[in-house]
């Protein structure tokens, strides 16, 4: 469970590419400390899914790297926790007869970690609060990834000053490149935009919010 909210989390993975890793998913490179995460699609004969995941469009295959310490964890997990299935599907149940985790199964595991996290932190579900939510899925851990990432990587190429990217413009749309090949989408997808959009909508809040603190001090 672990493992499945930290890919999600990390790596902005679809609940369908997550049930498509196998343990031939993770790669590490020959030459260097390097670890990849492969996302394709896979015809694993032990696969009994009824509705079998696969791969959204051509943008979703993709190679994403991987930290080193997610790279060790995937590999306890494999050497240690599930090494007596037979499967080659990376996230399967623990039990006989180790079938293969279906949606319905991944929902479930959301649904006991929401239950938790209600009880402990009931702030976050208050609807009282403009940045709450309703409900905790694995699609809101993709949504939580695809703003962080976008925001880190404008803040990044903000800070490096890069000569070819002065213009905001610019360094607005290098970080939505970035983001959209990460999150594996389309090129006439307008999710990416979507994150863009709200970016610049809190940033032009938080100015605002500035300049009237400022004139008040002064």
């Amino acid at each position: 469970n672990f493992l499945i909210v930290h890919l999600m989390m990390n790596y902005g993975l679809r609940v369908g590419e997550l049930m498509l890793l196998t343990k031939r998913s993770i790669k590490k490179s020959l030459n260097s400390d390097s670890y990849s995460l492969i996302i394709t699609n896979t015809d694993d004969e032990h696969d009994s899914r009824l509705r079998k995941p696969s791969i959204k469009n051509e943008q979703s295959y993709r190679v994403i790297k991987l930290d080193s310490m997610d790279y060790k964890f995937l590999l306890l997990y494999i050497e240690k926790i599930r090494y007596c299935n037979s499967s080659d599907i990376l996230f399967t149940s623990l039990k006989p007869p180790y079938s293969p985790l279906s949606y319905s199964s991944i929902n479930a595991i959301f649904k006991m970690i929401e239950l938790a996290f209600r009880t402990l932190h009931p702030i976050y579900f208050d609807d009282t609060n403009i940045d709450s939510i309703q409900k905790l899925t694995p699609h809101v851990c993709r949504h939580t990834w695809a703003y962080t990432t976008l925001a880190f990587a404008i803040k990044k190429y903000r800070n490096e000053r890069i000569q070819s990217l002065k213009i905001n413009n610019e360094i607005m749309q290098k970080a939505l490149e970035d983001l959209r090949v990460l999150g594996g989408w389309s090129a006439n997808s307008t999710m990416p935009g979507y994150y863009a959009k709200r970016f610049i909508v809190d940033n032009a809040n938080l100015i605002n919010l500035q300049r009237i603190s400022q004139e008040f001090r002064e």
